[in-house]
């Protein structure tokens, strides 16, 4: 893995939890709850609910929750990288980047409960 690209997932990351109250988010709560569910449904059915097998965020994200966001891919990559952070705060993925992600037990279960 490119040590280049953990640092900046983890300065992201960083961001969203520190400095929410400087940023803007793509999404509003609602959204970002709503979106993240889709995001992980869609990561469960690319793992195929495999604890160790990982994926790429930005690929589930284009996939699951919005195909136009081909439009615009900064839109996509940043709103890709909130969802992330809001289902790793929530303990239901795992992030070793943005291009590695997987679920959590917990999330595997929440899936199993809630992704047709």
């Amino acid at each position: 893995m490119n040590p280049y690209i953990f640092r900046g997932f983890l300065i992201l990351v960083y961001q969203q939890q520190n400095c929410t109250r400087l940023m803007q988010g793509v999404f509003t709560r609602e959204e970002l709850q709503r979106y993240s569910l889709n995001f992980l449904c869609g990561l469960y059915k690319t793992t195929f609910g495999n604890l160790n097998e990982t994926a790429n965020g930005v690929d589930i994200y284009f996939k699951s929750v919005s195909g136009s966001a081909y439009e615009r891919p900064s839109l996509g990559f940043q709103a890709a990288n909130e969802i992330i952070v809001e289902l790793v705060q929530s303990g239901l993925i795992e992030a070793l980047s943005a291009d590695a992600i997987r679920l959590t037990s917990r999330g595997l279960e929440k899936c199993r409960k809630v992704c047709r």
